[in-house]
């Protein structure tokens, strides 16, 4: 058992979620897909090479006039004379060759490809720090749950040593039958929190099964090695708050938008190419490709310009809302590094203000622990009544409860506070 189900840290817990869970796998399906259409976009620029073929036939051929003068210069007439052109078939066949030389949209499609990868990217970063949070939380909240388990056991034993002590007394007529209900409630609270705490513990661990993309039926044999929080939690760093996904995200963002209103410009730029073609015509009365002396050779090489002057849009009232937007991402950004620091520094506030009621409470658990054991010596002899043991064994159970409800909290403060500040380890 222990060599199939080995000890997970927290490290190794967070290496297998970020491994496993199929979120994180198509959100990196999506930064592949976003490389390979930058790469399509390269290849824009490549040569277009096409074999080029037509096949035409003409019922009726076209009919042109020449003035008849064309046919002798030296007779001068305002007769026009018919001339059909063409053939009954036709066809060509050839090469058709286009190198684009200058189109600055190519480019900057491509810019906004390169941009898309890039947020591609933060999305995946975003979604692998959720998901380390998650699995931090479990795991911790998991060791906590351990510890109120070996708290409840201690407490049962306890109980169960004041409910014999006085079951005994019973029996010699001491004491009243309130007082021995009173301690089977007392113990069997003590019992039902054992039993919660275990409970609770399978829960946690079919859970961290899940979030690391196992399988949860093996929960019961997982086992955690400990982990401590005591790094401190006093100094921001505003560079790592300013790299946070999610501001990452809207400076990208605003690239993309600034790259768009270039975009929009490049439309009135020159579209440069060099085209060039290389085969052959067919003229025949019959359809025969075979016949002699009706092919003829055909071919052109040359540069095309085209400049862009209206193409029926706005392109000014387009680039305005591209600028809006930004805006309003520039605002989202303050706004967001604003928070992060608020929420990374309330959470230093919480975490503190917790530690010190911890070691409250750590302080009162034990002076109450020696109080309960001195009570159970005094009340075998009848030096205290029942009631004023079994009110310190509720109030040890009551400060148990209170430790680790704060020691949750302190979990999520320190996890709070290490996400806020950028310190939240992938």
């Amino acid at each position: 058992m222990n060599a199939q189900n080995p000890t997970w840290t927290l490290d190794k817990a967070i290496e297998a979620a970020q491994k496993n869970r199929k979120l994180l796998a198509s959100l990196e399906t999506e930064h592949k897909i976003n490389q390979l259409k930058t790469k399509e976009l390269n290849a824009k620029y490549l040569p277009r090479v096409a074999l080029n073929y037509n096949y035409q036939y003409n019922p009726i051929i076209a009919t042109s006039v020449i003035p008849a003068e064309a046919f002798n210069s030296r007779v001068s007439s305002d007769g026009m004379i018919p001339i059909k052109l063409g053939a009954n078939y036709s066809q060509n066949a050839g090469v058709l060759l286009q190198q684009p030389l200058l189109d600055i949209s190519i480019s900057k499609l491509i810019i906004e490809s390169k941009l898309q990868e890039k947020l591609a990217a933060l999305n995946e970063k975003e979604a692998k720090l959720e998901l380390t949070y998650e699995v931090s939380k479990v795991y911790l909240n998991i060791l906590v749950a351990e510890e109120q388990e070996n708290e409840a056991v201690g407490d049962t034993a306890r109980t169960a040593l004041s409910l014999e002590t006085i079951n005994q007394k019973y029996k010699n007529k001491r004491v009243l039958k309130v007082a021995v209900n009173d301690a089977k409630v007392t113990h069997n609270n003590a019992v039902q929190k054992y039993r919660n705490a275990a409970n609770n513990i399978l829960v946690l661990k079919q859970y961290f099964l899940y979030v690391i993309g196992n399988e949860s039926s093996i929960a019961s044999s997982v086992t955690l090695e400990k982990y401590s929080m005591d790094e401190s939690s006093t100094n921001l760093d505003e560079s790592l708050i300013e790299a946070l996904p999610p501001i990452e995200i809207l400076k990208t963002q605003n690239q993309v938008l600034e790259n768009k209103k270039k975009l929009e410009r490049t439309k009135y730029s020159p579209l440069i190419a060099i085209n060039g073609y290389l085969g052959a015509d067919q003229f025949t009365e019959n359809m025969n490709p075979f016949q002699q002396n009706s092919w003829y050779g055909n071919s052109y090489i040359g540069m095309s310009l085209k400049l862009p002057v209206l193409f029926g849009e706005n392109t000014a009232k387009r680039i305005d809302q591209l600028k809006f937007q930004q805006k309003q991402n520039n605002d989202k950004i303050t706004e967001n590094l604003n928070k992060s620091k608020y929420n990374a520094l309330n959470a230093v506030t919480v975490y503190t203000n917790i530690l010190e009621q911890l070691k409250t409470v750590r302080e009162n658990s034990k002076l109450t622990s020696e109080i309960v054991i001195i009570y159970q010596e005094r009340y075998k002899f009848d030096q205290i009544s029942f009631y004023e043991l079994n009110d310190k064994e509720i109030q040890l159970q009551n400060l148990e409860l209170f430790h680790n409800q704060l020691k949750k909290q302190l979990i999520v403060s320190w996890l709070d506070w290490k996400k806020a500040a950028g310190k939240l380890v992938l």
